[in-house]
């Protein structure tokens, strides 16, 4: 009356979830100076799956079945300028330019049976004693264009300045209000390389800003 019994619910009442996924990347990088390189680089990560859930004729609740069948595809493009030059003695200076382009499409259909199962153990959504209802539907695309930016200039590998910020702009933000940021700096001293000490090999401390 209260509750399934638990084997009942292991092997009548048992969910279903299956995925196939796909992903991986290709890039490009072309050394133009012994400081100056650029880098094209394509990914993708996408994957189709499927959800079962059962309530066998004979559970506490009102037999059912439902499904869920979806598709998620992101594909990232990336074109970075990167920079790794010893100024002097003393400076060297690395950074990098570049942009990304985030594209994403996410599509499912969500439906189950009304009002309990004809036959016994078959698990279809035309097995359903009522019409079922209209099945819940989406397709949803979103699209980010980022331009970002970096310098760290380090003294001596000793001392180090780090400057970053990145512009995002999405196609599902309002116009004219759609674009956000996230700028930070970091500075870093390495003091194991003034304090010599037999017990210290490494020391850094850094105090670093950032928004998001």
């Amino acid at each position: 009356i209260y509750t399934d019994n638990m084997y009942f619910m292991r092997y009548e009442n048992y969910e279903k979830d299956s995925r196939i996924r796909y992903f991986g990347n290709v890039a490009l990088n072309y050394k133009a100076t012994s400081w100056l390189s650029v880098l094209g680089r394509i990914s993708m990560d996408t994957y189709t799956q499927m959800q079962e859930e059962r309530n066998a004729i004979g559970s506490k609740n009102t037999a059912s079945y439902s499904r869920y069948d979806g598709t998620f595809s992101e594909y990232n493009y990336d074109l970075m300028l990167n920079i790794d030059k010893q100024l002097n003695r003393d400076f060297k200076l690395t950074g990098l330019v570049g942009g990304n382009v985030r594209r994403t499409n996410v599509q499912y259909v969500r439906a189950q049976t009304n009002g309990g199962l004809v036959v016994p153990k078959l698990y279809s959504l035309s097995n359903s004693v009522n019409p079922i209802e209209a099945p819940v539907e989406a397709d949803s695309t979103l699209q980010v264009n980022g331009i970002f930016a970096s310098a760290g200039l380090g003294y001596k590998n000793m001392l180090f300045l780090d400057v970053t910020g990145r512009r995002d702009e999405s196609s599902t933000l309002p116009k004219g209000n759609n674009s956000y940021y996230y700028p930070s700096v970091s500075l870093g001293f390495v003091f194991s390389e003034v304090v010599k000490a037999p017990w210290l090999s490494y020391g850094k401390v850094r105090v670093n800003y950032a928004e998001v």
